[in-house]
């Protein structure tokens, strides 16, 4: 297949984009700036488009016969906007899919995404992919729990928090007790093309995530083990962070965590221990962050 991934140069993309040229597939990776990575082959054509306003995105998808949707921000930073990405740059790929004659799209959405405007990034995924759904597209929708895999986000945060922001301590929201189920990224890769390609059924939704659930305080004591900073864990009640981040949102937006997210622990993140598997047929790999000692 001729498959179009947007967003193809972020974590997600980076890794679905050899994985869908090893499968066999021309890809056509859609970002803002058009650029290349340097592990993409001759299989792999770069196209500009930007989801935020449109420009690009009918030339990006002409001649593809599937779109995978990845392009999202998991946080309000350099002027861009839940509203812009989230939810109107969703829509207008899927008008631009629909415009290209296109049937079969992907979606990438999360864990946790909520219609509650409370919960700002969770209900930008929420509105972003009831576009999707109500589209007349041949759509599958991917809810992953937290990824882990070489450049991922979170994982990486929770390093640079340790490093930086975690002078002998390192500060557990509440009693760290909040599940996850990290899922690799390269499992969702597996996923991602077996949506795109049919082998799960269109009008879709996947709730998924990896063999096991993980407390937020079991995730940075792997963190801390992979990369051999030690830091004392100290449990701060949420409401108190809660407030600690309203402020530093408005006068120190370099902190490592928003308001808003901190909010988010309040949403479950897990889902069915055997979720992946029953999905795909595939067992995912079991949570490992080794990668962060690397560097």
């Amino acid at each position: 297949m001729n498959i179009a991934v947007v967003g193809a140069t972020g974590f997600v993309g980076s890794h679905l984009v050899p994985h869908l040229v090893e499968g066999g597939h021309q890809i056509i990776a859609v970002s803002r700036d058009g650029r290349r990575l340097p592990a993409w082959g001759e299989a792999v054509v770069a196209s500009a488009a930007d989801i935020a306003n449109g420009i690009g995105l009918d030339e990006a998808l002409d001649g593809a016969d599937a779109v995978v949707n990845l392009a999202a921000i998991p946080r309000e930073t350099g002027g861009r906007r839940f509203e812009e990405v989230n939810v109107r740059g969703s829509g207008r790929v899927v008008a631009a899919a629909e415009r290209a004659g296109i049937r079969r799209f992907v979606h990438l959405s999360v864990l946790g995404v909520a219609d509650d405007p409370k919960l700002a990034y969770l209900h930008s995924k929420w509105r972003g992919e009831q576009t999707v759904r109500g589209s007349s597209l041949d759509w599958v929708v991917l809810r992953p729990s937290l990824m882990f895999g070489e450049g991922d986000g979170f994982f990486n945060l929770v390093k640079r928090t340790l490093r930086f922001w975690s002078p002998g301590i390192v500060v557990i929201p509440g009693k760290g007790d909040a599940r996850f189920q990290p899922l690799s990224v390269d499992d969702l890769a597996i996923g991602v093309e077996k949506s795109v390609t049919g082998a799960v059924p269109a009008g879709s939704v996947y709730e998924l995530g990896g063999p096991e659930h993980v407390s937020y305080r079991q995730i940075v004591e792997a963190v801390m083990r992979a990369t051999g900073m030690r830091r004392l864990p100290l449990g701060i009640p949420i409401p108190l962070i809660s407030a600690l981040t309203a402020i530093t949102d408005r006068v120190l937006p370099i902190f490592p965590v928003s308001h808003d997210q901190i909010s988010s622990l309040q949403r479950p993140n897990f889902t069915d221990l055997d979720a992946f598997e029953r999905a795909f047929d595939v067992k995912p790999c079991p949570f490992d962050v080794s990668y962060l000692g690397d560097r």
